[in-house]
C-alpha cells in the first residue's frame, strides 16, 4: 500500500510541471482533485504525521483555516463595520435592491474567489503531508527524480532557445522566442524551479560521496558504487544543464536567487561536520560552479537582453504597484479583503497612476499581509521560525545519517523562493508551490535526525555496526 502510495505520488509532483501544455483551466481542478484524494488516503489510515515542530502545525493550521474564515457570513450591521467595506457599502446602499442589500455576506470581498484559493493551497498541503510518511529509500528516490525532471526541464529551455525545434511538437514551442520556459508558463516559473532544484542537486552530490563511504566503511564487499556513480552521474548532467538554462529564462532574480541558494547549499552542507571530508572535497568545486555562473552572466552578451524592459521603468511600477497595496493593506486591516481577491480589489486603488490589470502585488508577503490581514505575518513568522528552527537541528544532531545531507539540500532549495516570493508571484504556479511543499516535507522528514542508520539498512553485525549510514 505504501509503495503505491509512492508511485502515484511521484506521478502527481513529477507530471505537475506539465500543467504548463494543457493550461491550468483543466490542470489545477485536477491536481486538487488528486490531493484530496492523497489527504483523504492520509487521514483514512490514521496515518496523519506526528511530531511536527509545533510553530509550523499552527502556522499551517492559520494558513488553511483563516480562509474559511473569511468565508463565514456575517450580519449586514456588523459585515458593513468591517474597515475596508466603506466603499462597497456605498456601492450597495446606492444600486441593490432593498432586500438583497440586507443579506448576510464573508469578510471577503469576493468569496468566490477566496474559495478558489483556498483549494489552490490543497496540492501544497497534500505534497508536505504525504512526504512526511515516505522511509528514507522513498524520499531519496523522489528527490533525484524531481532533480532529473529539472534538468530534462533545463535541457528542453536550451533546445527551446538555440534548436529551433518545430513549433507543431506542442511542447509551447510556438509561444517561445528567445526564453527557455521548459513545459512551465513561463520563463520565471522555470527560473523558479532550477533554483530550488541546484541546491538539491548538491545536497545529491554530498550525499553521493559521504553514503559511498559509509558503504565501504560497513561493507566493503558487499557494495555498489556503480549505483552511485550514475546517480551521481545523473545529478551532474542535470545541474550542468540547469546552470546555462538559468541565463535563457532571462530572469534577473531567478539567477540571483539561484546563485543564493547554491552558496547558502554550499557553505550549509560543508559545515554539517568538519569532519566529513567527503562533502569539503566538493566544496571547492561547488563554489566554483558559482562563480563560474557569476562570471558567465556578468560578461555574457545575453545580459543584455535579461528581462528587455527598461529597469527604471520596471522599478518605478514595483513601488507604484508597492505603495498602493501599502494603501490597501491599511485599509483592510485587520482582517484582509480575503485570500486571492487582490486582482478583484486593486483596481480600486489604482487611480490614474497607472492602468492596465494587476493580478499580483509582485511580493507576495504583502499581496498576502493584504488578502489576509494580521494572519498573514503571523503565518510567515511562524513558518520561518519552523524552517531556521529544522535548519539548525539537522546541523547540530549527533551521529547524522546521510539522509541529512539530502534534507539540508532541500531546505537550501527552499531558500531561493522564500527571497523569489519578494519579487515575482511564482508560488502561484502550482507546479512550483507543489515542488515547494515537497522540499519542505523532505526537510522536516524525520529519517535523519538522531540515527545513523536513516536512510541505509544497519550491518548485520560485528565492529561495524555502529557505523554512521
Amino acid at each position: 500500500m505504501r509503495s503505491a502510495l509512492f508511485y502515484c505520488f511521484a506521478a502527481f509532483v513529477l507530471l505537475a510541471p506539465l500543467s504548463g501544455l494543457g493550461g491550468a483551466a483543466l490542470a489545477l481542478p485536477a491536481l486538487q482533485i488528486a490531493a484530496i484524494g492523497f489527504l483523504v488516503a492520509i487521514v483514512a489510515r490514521h496515518d496523519v504525521p506526528a511530531a511536527l515542530p509545533r510553530a509550523l502545525l499552527v502556522g499551517l493550521g492559520i494558513l488553511v483555516l483563516y480562509p474559511l474564515v473569511q468565508l463565514v457570513p456575517l450580519p449586514d450591521a456588523l459585515w458593513r463595520a468591517i474597515p475596508g467595506h466603506e466603499p462597497y457599502v456605498g456601492v450597495l446602499d446606492r444600486f441593490a435592491h432593498s432586500a438583497s442589500s440586507w443579506a448576510w455576506r464573508a469578510i471577503s470581498i469576493v468569496p468566490a474567489a477566496t474559495e478558489r484559493g483556498w483549494l489552490a493551497l490543497l496540492p501544497p498541503l497534500a505534497c508536505l503531508l504525504v512526504v512526511l510518511r515516505f522511509d528514507p529509500r522513498q524520499l531519496r528516490t523522489l528527490l533525484l527524480a524531481m532533480v532529473a525532471l529539472a534538468g530534462a526541464e533545463a535541457l528542453l529551455g536550451i533546445v527551446q532557445v538555440l534548436g529551433g525545434v518545430d513549433a507543431a511538437s506542442g511542447l509551447r514551442l510556438d509561444r517561445v522566442r528567445s526564453v527557455a520556459v521548459g513545459t512551465l508558463a513561463d520563463g520565471n516559473q522555470l527560473a523558479a524551479m532550477l533554483a530550488m532544484s541546484l541546491p538539491v542537486a548538491v545536497g545529491w552530490l554530498a550525499y553521493t560521496v559521504r553514503h559511498g563511504r559509509h558503504l565501504r566503511m560497513s561493507r566493503p564487499r558487499q557494495s555498489s558504487p556503480s549505483r552511485l556513480s550514475w546517480q551521481r552521474a545523473v545529478v551532474v548532467i542535470a545541474a550542468a544543464l540547469m546552470l546555462p538554462c538559468l541565463l535563457y529564462t532571462r530572469s534577473r532574480v531567478g539567477v540571483g536567487v539561484a546563485l543564493v541558494g547554491l552558496a547558502c547549499s554550499t557553505v550549509v552542507l560543508t559545515r554539517l561536520r568538519t569532519r566529513n571530508t567527503g562533502a569539503w572535497r566538493l566544496a571547492p568545486y561547488l563554489i566554483g560552479a558559482g562563480i563560474l555562473l557569476a562570471t558567465i552572466v556578468a560578461i555574457s552578451p545575453v545580459l543584455g537582453r535579461l528581462e528587455p524592459q527598461d529597469l527604471t521603468a520596471v522599478a518605478a511600477g514595483r513601488g507604484a504597484i508597492g505603495t498602493a497595496t501599502l494603501q490597501a493593506v491599511a485599509d483592510f486591516l485587520p482582517f484582509g479583503s480575503g485570500l486571492s481577491t487582490f486582482a478583484d480589489v486593486f483596481p480600486r486603488y489604482q487611480g490614474g497612476k497607472f492602468g492596465g490589470h494587476v493580478p499580483h502585488a509582485g511580493n507576495d508577503y504583502l499581496q498576502a499581509f493584504m488578502e489576509l490581514g494580521m494572519a498573514a505575518p503571523a503565518i510567515v513568522v511562524l513558518l520561518l521560525s519552523a524552517f531556521l528552527a529544522r535548519i539548525i537541528a539537522l546541523l547540530r544532531v549527533e551521529g547524522s545519517s546521510s539522509l541529512t545531507l539530502l534534507q539540508l539540500g532541500a531546505g537550501m532549495g527552499m531558500v531561493p523562493m522564500i527571497l523569489y516570493a519578494t519579487f515575482d508571484p511564482a508560488l502561484h504556479a502550482p507546479a512550483i508551490a507543489m515542488w515547494f511543499a515537497t522540499l519542505a516535507g523532505a526537510l522536516f522528514h524525520r529519517g535523519g535526525d538522531s540515527t545513523g542508520h536513516g536512510d541505509t539498512p544497519a550491518p548485520p553485525t560485528g565492529t561495524n555496526a555502529g557505523v554512521e549510514a
